[in-house]
């Protein structure tokens, strides 16, 4: 056979597949965050334009530039084709010669020959082609979706046959309805997307009737398909779908049929919940590597799902546990599809997993079996629920063979049956892993029967299940209750047409048939209801409400419910509904706020509710009101509409003025429903109707709290009081540019910075080398100054590493998140720290001569040491107490600037926002209660080192000037107060400087974090790189003004110039 197709190749021209079908192990997984396509030509076209050959070379189109793009693997730049028609592109295929099929809307079908830089035309078609396909017999294949067929064409031949489809759209095997993609595999078996009927088709070689091998109508358990695009096939012939109306992609494996990934989240502008971003993907092909390509038809791109290398898992291949039974006759029958009879005798076995771990289950049978996985329970009434894995086929060897991973302490259930009805037989179960499972017979639940049957006769009263148009359904609810908790299903059937159900729980309203909906079903064309398996508890009551699908209809219905006990049906009697009215205007003196997170404010009011009684809710609006309303829990935060937002269902209703939303709203809570506008600042006046089973109270209320929120639209956060230099510089500092082009105010920032640093730092040498002297360290002042020389170099050198953060954080992005947070968290706690102690260890020197003064001759120098080294160690532990708290309030926040990409036209409000950039700024969020107590703690820091430095030079002066005057009386004690003043003048002055330097650090640490600093910025800037001047000038404060210091500081520097002129003589 290798050899047959081999000379067909050669005879053709065609010596190999030239698209991909990657061998892909059962557990690959594709990356959930997607990249975009680098060439943005190719996201402007309407037809899914793509193709990746077996080189990795790609494909794609342009329809404003009309053109064809081809990208060579690792080339940044594209090659480029014009269009040979005045007409758009609908389809392309290339072969292994990289010759382009094209076909437009024109309905014609080129080749361009790529040895020749030419084209050639091929043939005209009675429809246009949206897709193409090229077999390995060189037959090609034209999807033509209008004409709902699908035909071939030997290249070499002028004979075009239809291979699916007729002229005519329809649901039959034989018919298609709108096809759209398709794929032929090497057996020439093709593959059509039957788009408008939900299915994939599949038409062997020569046959005319298709058979549905996706979709509803499948033979097999599959998955329900709305809009499948297209459709390709791996090596294993597993499927790829591109299924546009769900907006996800399908696979199938040897485990089922999955969805591998979801695009990116959004919020619904019409609804509470999140999901996900416009996505409409109608093409996919596999690269050479495995990644998935998809064309994006909504947001007109192409996005790449990158394949996780590491996500396939290699089980070992040791046999840990085996189990064997025989299917029989006495065994229980279900049905492996739903409406199919029950005709499939099957054994459920029951798997005991003790470690997590990836593990194969694999089946052999002289039958042919077929396999289910189920997690937590089976129920053999709805065979799809709770179904994990499953899969079977017909003459194979393995029979099935899972791969899943299962987690410990789970329960999962294994059903074994067979491919073909009433067929029974022997089979063993095999199970490969690094652990041993446990199998073990399931028992099988019994259940009971419960029937009910009536008639949907004119007498009955009529309602619109539906909620969109006047009552003229006839409905009869059925009041239901069971005996035991538990899974119940319910099967419908009707005797004439169409039917729809509804269940209710608690009560039932027909004047408002979406409140208290717990589920509802409709019937298909053989006047079936799929049935579903739901949880009933006994302490509940249910109301099923069974209703024509057509106006003014009468039928016959039965209902079996199976379920652990008995259910008991009598008729419900309707009860009363309560209406709640509120009224106001909305005008231009309301607030506004930004509904969409985009550039567009509306105006809105906000009511508080109060619920006395749990249940469901509608909210109800005038039908003439261009009104939207949405509700709160505890409280609304403006400046992030999404936050604490209830979840609720938007609703339209024709016997009501028009539904707004359907809310659960409990009791005992506080609410908060906001009304707003559909335009933009419009005005008008508002009434609400809440209608529930109780009276809800309103309360209008405007929210005048005055927190600071920094960030982006819809991504704010509370900031804390105070101004740092992160706030100060933030506005100035310019992205991705070099300290060269930043403003002026950058410059001589980093300029004074880089002299405060100098200075500080020589300062700090100079006055380690002045009090490393034995002679000034004989008492504990000596040691709390030469402490105070460390700290304050620690203090500038921290403020330094602080505005070069800052800095460099700023203007360049790429830096890591990681060290983001941990300079925001870590910098500004040690820069307080160290400042805090260099503060309080000029206190602890003034309190040191304070006492020294007061004992005078009985002063003991080696106790004063002792305490001295004790306090300098202990004082930093309890400034670090008082500020420990610091980094866990402080974090990175990061914020878009986003720009409305386009609009809704019905809804006139953004679908789409378009990121400008991002930032990231290092915040603190403080509770009310830790803001007062950082408040009191900077005023302990700034304030109590003056209070102590000043009270203690006052009492210095004064004990010394009572002490001479008891001595030399001669002298009045105010001659004697004169002489110390002018002795300990500067003891005085030093803290008064002190407070001077450090007031501005008082007034911007207690400043509100939103204040505009641009108008004043050199203020603000002046004010913080003053309050360092301290550690900056620890030299001249307090060894300069003493006579002996700096005699001791000479003497240290000369011995040192000497010392260090020998060795350089030496």
């Amino acid at each position: 056979m290798l050899f047959i197709s081999a000379v067909i190749f050669v005879i053709n021209g065609v010596s190999a597949l030239s698209y991909n079908q990657p061998k892909l192990c059962p557990t690959a997984s594709w990356n959930e965050v997607s990249r975009t396509f680098a060439h943005e030509k190719a996201n402007v076209t309407r037809h899914p334009i793509q193709f990746i050959d077996t080189k990795n070379t790609i494909y794609t189109a342009s329809e404003a530039e009309r053109q064809i793009f081809i990208r060579h693997e690792g080339q940044t730049s594209s090659k480029s084709i014009g269009y040979l028609h005045n007409s758009s592109l609908s389809a392309i295929f290339v072969i292994d010669t990289d010759d382009i099929y094209t076909s437009y809307e024109n309905r014609k079908i080129e080749k361009w020959i790529a040895n020749k830089n030419e084209y050639v035309h091929i043939m005209d078609t009675e429809s246009t082609c949206f897709d193409l396909f090229i077999d390995i017999e060189n037959n090609l294949y034209c999807s033509m979706s209008l004409a709902h067929k699908v035909v071939k064409r030997q290249l070499n031949e002028a004979k075009t046959t239809i291979v699916a489809g007729v002229d005519t759209a329809g649901y039959e095997s034989h018919q298609l309805n709108s096809p759209t993609g398709i794929f032929v595999d090497t057996n020439l078996d093709l593959y059509v997307a039957d788009r408008m009927n939900n299915r994939i088709q599949l038409f062997h070689l020569g046959e005319t009737d298709g058979k549905t091998i996706v979709g509803d109508d499948s033979s097999d358990i599959t998955i329900s398909l709305r809009g499948p695009y297209s459709i390709v096939l791996d090596s294993d012939k597993y499927f790829y779908i591109a299924e546009y109306d769900n907006r996800r992609i399908i696979a199938s494996g040897p485990n089922g049929f999955r969805r591998l990934f979801k695009p990116s989240l959004n919020k619904c502008p019409r609804c509470s919940v999140v999901v996900h971003a416009p996505f409409g993907p109608t093409k996919v092909s596999f690269d050479v590597h495995g990644n998935l390509f998809v064309s994006d038809l909504d947001n007109r791109r192409i996005q790449i799902f990158d394949l996780q290398k590491d996500s396939c898992v290699s089980v070992p291949s040791i046999i840990q546990t085996t189990y064997s039974s025989v299917l029989t006759n006495e065994h229980p029958r279900f049905s492996r599809n739903l409406f199919h009879d029950f005709t499939y005798r099957y054994e459920a076995i029951e798997i005991t997993v003790h470690e997590t771990d990836f593990y194969i289950l694999t089946a052999s049978s002289s039958v042919d079996l077929y396999g289910h996985v189920y997690k937590d329970d089976f129920h053999r009434f709805d065979p799809s629920k709770n179904l994990i894995a499953w899969f079977g086929q017909c003459c194979r060897k393995d029979q099935f063979k899972f791969t899943l991973e299962l987690q410990a302490n789970t329960k999962y259930i294994l059903v074994v049956t067979t491919y073909h009805p009433k067929v029974t037989g022997p089979f063993s179960i095999i199970t490969y892993g690094s652990h041993p499972l446990n199998l073990r017979l399931m028992d099988v639940e019994p259940f009971i029967e419960s029937i009910h049957s009536s008639q949907l006769t004119e007498k009955l009263p009529t309602y619109d299940p539906f909620c969109s148009s006047v009552p003229t359904f006839f409905y009869e609810a059925i009041q239901m209750n069971v005996i035991e908790s538990g899974f119940y299903t319910i099967y419908i059937r009707s005797n004439r047409a169409n039917t729809y159900s509804n269940i209710y729980k608690s009560n039932f309203y027909p004047s408002l048939p979406l409140l208290n909906l717990l589920m509802d079903w409709d019937a298909v064309e053989n006047r079936h209801i799929d049935p579903v398996t739901v949880t009933l508890m006994n302490d509940t009551r249910y109301i099923y409400v069974m209703a024509t699908s057509y106006k003014n209809q009468t039928t016959g219905f039965w209902m079996n419910i199976f379920g652990r006990s008995h259910v008991h049906f009598q008729p419900f009697n309707i009860s009363p509904i309560i209406h709640s009215k509120y009224s106001s205007n909305l005008t231009v003196v309301n607030p506004t706020y930004n509904k969409w997170c985009v550039n567009r404010y509306y105006y809105y009011e906000t009511v508080r509710l109060t619920i006395f009684t749990t249940a469901y809710y509608t909210f109800v609006g005038d039908v003439d009101q261009r009104i939207e309303m949405f509700i709160y829990k505890n409280q609304f935060n403006l400046w992030n509409p999404r936050e604490n937002l209830v979840k609720y269902r938007a609703l339209g209703c024709a016997i009501l003025p028009q539904i707004t939303l359907l809310a659960e709203l409990q009791a005992n809570t506080t609410y908060i429903l906001l009304v707003t506008t559909m335009k933009p600042l419009e005005t008008l006046s508002i009434s609400i109707t809440v209608s529930g089973p109780a009276d809800v109270t309103f309360e209008r209320f405007i929210d005048n709290s005055a927190y600071c929120h920094v960030g982006g639209l819809c991504e704010r956060q509370v900031k804390g009081i105070g101004l740092t230099l992160d706030d100060i510089l933030r506005l100035e500092l310019k992205r991705n540019m070099t300290i060269n082009d930043q403003p002026l105010v950058i410059k001589i920032s980093a300029a004074l910075t880089t002299i405060m640093l100098f200075v500080g730092v020589i300062s700090s040498a100079f006055s380690l080398l002045t009090f490393q002297n034995g002679n000034l360290r004989t008492v504990g002042c000596g040691l709390y100054l030469l402490a105070s020389s460390i700290t304050s170099f620690l203090t500038i050198t921290m403020f330094a590493i602080k505005f070069w953060f800052v800095v460099i954080t700023q203007t360049n992005v790429s830096i890591d998140l990681s060290v983001l947070q941990g300079g925001c968290k870590s910098i500004e706690t040690l820069l307080k720290l160290f400042f805090y102690w260099d503060a309080w260890l000029n206190a602890c020197i003034a309190v040191e001569r304070a006492v020294n003064v007061y004992k005078g001759v009985s002063f003991d120098k080696e106790k004063s040491k002792r305490f001295a080294r004790w306090i300098i160690f202990i004082l930093p532990n309890c400034i670090s107490a008082t500020v420990i708290h610091e980094p866990l309030y402080r974090h990175m926040f990061s914020y878009e600037d986003k720009e409305e990409r386009f609009i809704d036209p019905w809804y006139k409000v953004p679908l789409d926002v378009n990121v400008i950039s991002t930032d990231t700024w290092c915040t603190t969020s403080y509770s009310q209660s830790i803001e007062n107590y950082n408040t009191v703690i900077l005023f302990i820091h700034l304030l109590g080192p003056f209070i102590a430095n000043f009270c203690c030079a006052l009492f210095i002066i004064i004990r010394s000037a009572r002490r001479r005057a008891e001595v030399q009386k001669q002298q009045s004690y105010r001659k004697h107060v004169r002489e110390q003043w002018k002795e300990h003048k500067h003891l005085v002055i030093s803290p008064m400087i002190l407070l001077l330097l450090s007031t501005p650090r008082l007034i911007i640490s207690l400043l509100s974090g939103c204040v505009n600093v641009t108008n004043h910025l050199w203020l603000y800037l002046c004010a913080y790189f003053i309050s360092f001047l301290p550690s900056v000038l620890f030299f001249i404060l307090f060894v300069i003004p003493s006579d002996l210091y700096r005699k001791t500081f000479k003497e240290s520097f000369f011995r040192l110039c000497r010392r260090k002129r020998r060795s350089n003589q030496i």
